[in-house]
């Protein structure tokens, strides 16, 4: 017979783990509220500074000249050969299958860019990212790095965003890719991968941004060239702070759904456990009487032989 000893201890494993569950889903909560609040007014940011590239790409279309000549950020290279891949993941679990689909993800482009002759270098952030390509594929890395407790930090963009832009504009690569995953909802997220340079004129001119005057007059100091330059340097920042912080809003609400879903299990088991408990304590109690009544008889029945 199971000792109720032993089902007590388990009780109170599984209300340990319920505590640790719910306090995981509050945290992450709390943190997918506050960086998806940022990256709406990032989006909103990001929709303003397309409209103005969009703009001065039609005034170099209507002065005659090819906007990607603009600025080296636009500039496609004649012949692809090296790509940079950034892999963006989680230090950690606890979040369902979040890493292992972005890891996919990642792995499955990568190996297309390989089918084309592309050799690929990877940049890891988040510790499972690191962990996955080093045991899923034979990619080098050439940084990898994980989340600090504030999470998306300005020194964490800039840093990702020199390493990206400084590799690009030396030549040492021709592309720069990032695979992510992109927050839908609470309850949907997506992986996805987007080239971040070089930046393609459409890009920049698509996606339901208004259209465009082509007549409109302007005045540049120094020049359109580096005023372009530096609106484009503005919006690759702002794709690798969106990219992260839509990757750190995910991550958030894969934990924050996994550890919800967890804590109900841990109930569901904990409501059992007190059924099997209560079981098996008024099985003693009635042992203990049926022991007392048999031993009361038998001293009767010894009494009066």
């Amino acid at each position: 017979m199971e000792k109720l000893g032993d089902v007590r201890k388990r009780m109170q494993g599984v209300e340990g783990i319920g505590e640790v569950c719910r306090t995981l889903a509050t945290v992450a909560s709390a943190k997918l509220a506050r960086t998806h609040e940022r990256a709406r007014g990032a989006h909103a940011y990001a929709a303003r500074l397309r409209e103005m590239l969009a703009r001065q790409q039609a005034a170099a279309r209507a002065a005659g000249r090819d906007p990607a000549q603009l600025s080296e950020l636009m500039a496609e290279r004649p012949q692809v050969t090296r790509a940079l891949l950034l892999v963006v993941g989680a230090d950690r679990g606890l979040c369902g299958g979040y890493n292992l689909a972005v890891g996919r993800e990642a792995r499955t482009f990568a190996a297309s860019l390989v089918e084309r002759g592309i050799d690929v270098t990877a940049i890891a952030k988040g510790r499972r990212a690191e962990t996955y390509l080093r045991r899923a594929t034979s990619l080098p890395i050439d940084d990898a790095s994980g989340w600090s407790r504030a999470g998306v930090t300005d020194d964490e963009i800039d840093r990702l965003l020199a390493l990206a832009t400084d590799r690009f504009l030396a030549g040492e690569v021709d592309e720069v890719w990032a695979t992510y995953t992109a927050f839908l909802s609470t309850m949907r997220r997506e992986p996805r991968t987007v080239r971040l340079l070089p930046v393609m004129p459409e890009e920049t001119a698509g996606n339901g941004v208004p259209a465009v005057p082509t007549a409109l007059r302007w005045c540049y100091e120094p020049d359109q060239a580096a005023c372009v330059h530096e609106l484009l340097g503005a919006f690759v920042r702002l794709q690798v702070e969106d990219v992260l912080l839509e990757a750190y809003a995910s991550e958030q609400a894969a934990r924050m759904v996994t550890m919800q879903e967890a804590s109900e299990r841990s109930d569901r088991a904990l409501a059992e456990l007190r059924i099997h408990y209560n079981r098996l304590r008024r099985e003693s109690i009635t042992a203990d009487l049926v022991g007392v009544l048999v031993a009361g008889r038998m001293r009767k029945e010894a009494a009066a032989s």
